[in-house]
Parts: C-alpha cells; sequence; structure tokens
C-alpha cells in the first residue's frame, strides 16, 4: 500500500514538473515504476499513464497547438514508435540508454540558450523546419517505442522551431498521445499488458490529470526565459539519472577495457 502511495504521488508531483519542463520530465516515472511493480513493466506502464497524462495536456493547451507541425509528425511518429515496440524483447537497450543518457547531458553545452533560443522566439527565425521534424520524429518515436519513454529528447527541436511554451507543450503532447496509443495498440498485440499495467498506469494516468491542471496555473506565472532554462535543466538532470541507473552496466564494460 505504501508503495502505490508512493507512485501516486510522485506521479502527481512528477505532472506538474513535467508541465513546467515542457513535458520532459517523464524519465523521473522511471524509479517510481521500477520501486513499486519492477523493471519489467516499466515501458508499458509508462506508457498508458503518459498517454492519459499527454491527453490532458492536448485539451488544456488545444489553441496553442500547431497543427501543421503535428501533421508532419504524424507519418514518421506512427511508423517509428510500431517499430520500436516490435523490437522491445529483441534487442538490449542498454547502450542506446547511455548514448542517450550522454546527449541529454551535454544539452547544455550544446543549446545555446541565452543566445539562440531566445533571439529565435523573439525574431520569429527558425533554425528548423517543419519537414525537418520527419526523421526527427521518426527517430524519437523509434527510441520512445524501444525503451518506453526517452523524456524530453525532442525538446531542443522543438524550441530551435522557434515556439512558445504553451505552443511546445500543447504540440509535444499531441504528438505524444499519437505515439504512445500506437504503442499501446502494439504492447498490447505483444502480450506486453498485463491486468498489473492496466492498473498501474492507470494510477499514475489519473494522478498525472491532476497535476498537469496544477502544472499549468503555475506555467503561466513563468517567463519565457525562466520556461526554457528549466527545459534545458530538465534535459541534463534526465541525461544523469539515465546513466545513474546504468551505472553498473557502464562499470561493467569499463572494465573490460
Amino acid at each position: 500500500m505504501l508503495k502505490i502511495f508512493i507512485l501516486i504521488i510522485g506521479s502527481f508531483l512528477v505532472a506538474i514538473f513535467s508541465t513546467l519542463s515542457g513535458g520532459g520530465a517523464s524519465l523521473l516515472l522511471m524509479p517510481l515504476i521500477a520501486f513499486t511493480v519492477g523493471v519489467r513493466s516499466i515501458a508499458p506502464i509508462m506508457t498508458l499513464g503518459i498517454a492519459m497524462s499527454s491527453s490532458s495536456r492536448v485539451f488544456y493547451f488545444w489553441k496553442n497547438i500547431d497543427w501543421n507541425l503535428f501533421r508532419w509528425l504524424f507519418p514518421s511518429t506512427v511508423v517509428g514508435s510500431f517499430l520500436g515496440a516490435r523490437l522491445l524483447a529483441e534487442l538490449s537497450t542498454d547502450y542506446l540508454q547511455i548514448i542517450i543518457g550522454i546527449f541529454l547531458v551535454l544539452t547544455i553545452v550544446q543549446f545555446r540558450l541565452k543566445d539562440d533560443a531566445e533571439e529565435t522566439h523573439e525574431k520569429g527565425k527558425s533554425k528548423l523546419k517543419a519537414w525537418h521534424f520527419v526523421p526527427i520524429g521518426f527517430i524519437i518515436a523509434f527510441l520512445s517505442g524501444l525503451l518506453g519513454g526517452v523524456g524530453p529528447l525532442m525538446n531542443s527541436a522543438y524550441m530551435n522551431y522557434g515556439m512558445s511554451k504553451e505552443s511546445l507543450i500543447g504540440t509535444r503532447s499531441a504528438n505524444a498521445v499519437l505515439l504512445h496509443v500506437v504503442k499501446i495498440v502494439s504492447y498490447t498485440y505483444l502480450g506486453f499488458v498485463t491486468g498489473d499495467v492496466v492498473k498501474f498506469g492507470l494510477m499514475v494516468g489519473f494522478a498525472a490529470i491532476v497535476g498537469n491542471y496544477f502544472g499549468k496555473i503555475l506555467l503561466g506565472k513563468i517567463t519565457e526565459a525562466i520556461f526554457r532554462n528549466i527545459v534545458v535543466s530538465t534535459m541534463v538532470i534526465s541525461g544523469i539519472l539515465m546513466l545513474y541507473r546504468h551505472k553498473d552496466f557502464i562499470i561493467e564494460e569499463l572494465s573490460k577495457l
């Protein structure tokens, strides 16, 4: 019972923080789910919970969604998430998660926050075009289907596209709903969805829906600059957490050198 309480409260708090960080704190759910039900159920439970959470964000930020960008993301998201889910049981994902973790940690170096992102948003200029999100969306969707979640990996692309904080969250959430619905169908077909997965996934989802409401209220009280700082910080923290989860594997591999 204590573990369930921790999962619900943790999901609520993660949802608030995730809204403030552009929907990029989902990786924080991984240790909570692992603590409650074990490592093997992380991917399907996160998928169900995040699908519900993202659906509520779509409702809260409907008017801010960039539907043109969503249309470019649609086909690659469907194909990528299905292929990633299909390979979930066949590939070792340790190396992939370590690579993603390193990439996230280096976000603070590769993303010149104060100069590029703010200037891009204020002047309406964009380093990325809408069609660039076709290959980007495929890669992110594939990795998400394979790993269960990649956290804020795509946020730097959204920010370089020149989106406001509300537009980023709304558009990202709309794409996340599509992504996770395809994953749920795929996981169900492949036999990964059990009664416990549904039960705990619903717990995470409902707690996140409530958390998103409070997150939306807090989001309106912060500036774009603070929001972008939170996003980048969350990416770095998520990368550190991902690497920490694989510390034993990293040490083992390094000992072979």
